[in-house]
Parts: structure tokens; C-alpha cells; sequence
């Protein structure tokens, strides 16, 4: 019986999430993603990684420097407050990607998982695939 109500559960909650098309933060915990297209712009062997962990932290590399925060899923939008980082100079492009992405986390950034993958709608529209799962 208690198999039964959670099967109808799991089946209620995942049709909630693909008809609203927003990311929660259950589907995000222990997840790790991978940078592959800036807009439709694919990127080859990018090193921009986002990890989602215990209690919605979010730790990453942004193609030049480390940053960490504490994750918010607020009306389908992702944001990271409290963000700390490293303080490494590169050069302009990688810059310009690393601001991109941080601007967006900072200030909120609509996000789905769709087919494997996270995408942030922003401007431009950033695309992760998975990369691995983090054991909880």
C-alpha cells in the first residue's frame, strides 16, 4: 500500500514538473552539469561546470575561477546568493563567459531540465548536459 502511494506521488510530481517546465530543486540536488552551447553556439571541451549539493549549495568552476553559494528555486527561477570566488585574471573571452554566467546566478535565471539536460533561459540561453551524480 505505502509502495503504491509513493509510486502515484512520484508519478504526480514528475507530471507537475514536465507540464510547468521549471527546474526544483529535488531534480537539481547531487546533480553536477557541463557547459556544452552558449545560445546556439556549441562549446567544445568547455570546463564550465555547475554542482548542486546538500541543501541546495552550489559550487562550480566558470571557465577561469571557482565559485560557491547557496542555491534558491524561487517561481521557476535559479539564483545564488551569497556567492563567494576565487580572484583569478584571464583573459577577455573567458571573462566575458564568467560574468555572464555569475550576472545570471546572481540575479535569477529561469531553469528547466529537459532531455538530460538544464538549460538556463536567459540572454543568451545557456545549455549544461550532466555530467556525473554526487552521492548523497
Amino acid at each position: 500500500m505505502k509502495i503504491s502511494m509513493f509510486l502515484c506521488a512520484l508519478g504526480a510530481f514528475l507530471v507537475g514538473c514536465s507540464l510547468t517546465g521549471t527546474v526544483n530543486r529535488e531534480q537539481l540536488k547531487y546533480t553536477q552539469w557541463q557547459l556544452t552551447h552558449i545560445g546556439q553556439d556549441v562549446i567544445v571541451d568547455s570546463s564550465v561546470s555547475l554542482r548542486f549539493i546538500e541543501a541546495m549549495q552550489v559550487n562550480g568552476f566558470s571557465g577561469c575561477n571557482r565559485f560557491f553559494g547557496l542555491g534558491k528555486i524561487e517561481e521557476g527561477q535559479l539564483f545564488v546568493r551569497d556567492m563567494g570566488m576565487t580572484r583569478k585574471l584571464c583573459d577577455e573571452p573567458v571573462n566575458k563567459v564568467e560574468q555572464m554566467l555569475l550576472n545570471m546566478l546572481e540575479i535569477g535565471v529561469p531553469a528547466k531540465i529537459e532531455k538530460g539536460t538544464l538549460i538556463f533561459s536567459g540572454q543568451p540561453r545557456l545549455t549544461f548536459k550532466s555530467i556525473i551524480s554526487v552521492a548523497g
